[in-house]
């Protein structure tokens, strides 16, 4: 009798450890997929470069910005704002035939 009692005590205790592994894997394969969701909604590194362009005749910064904006600016107005300030410009005249620089972004790094 005291064989099958114990018996009986090493089997749910063996079953009670079975239950908490496979609660423990449940927990470790929710997280890890949850991680692994989180990981692919990570927005792409985006880096901010200037360049130098040429002006041409009948060239805007409207033109400019609708031509290099990219989607890091609220709207037009602000690129044209930080396009304005790189260039020490105070109004929207543009000569033809001198330079502008102007900023963009990138997902590419460049050195």
């Amino acid at each position: 009798m005291k064989n099958r009692v114990h018996r009986h005590h090493r089997i749910k205790g063996i079953a009670a450890l079975f239950l908490i592994l496979c609660a423990a894997v449940l927990i470790l394969f929710r997280v890890s997929i949850s991680n692994a969701r989180a990981e692919e909604n990570l927005p792409e590194a985006r880096y901010k470069y200037y360049t130098s362009i040429q002006i041409h005749s009948g060239d805007s910064l409207w033109s400019i910005a609708e031509t290099y904006m990219t989607g890091e600016y609220q709207n037009i107005y602000d690129y044209i704002d930080e396009v304005r300030e790189i260039n020490h410009l105070n109004g929207d005249y543009l000569q033809a035939g001198s330079k502008l620089c102007v900023p963009y972004y990138s997902s590419e790094y460049k050195r």
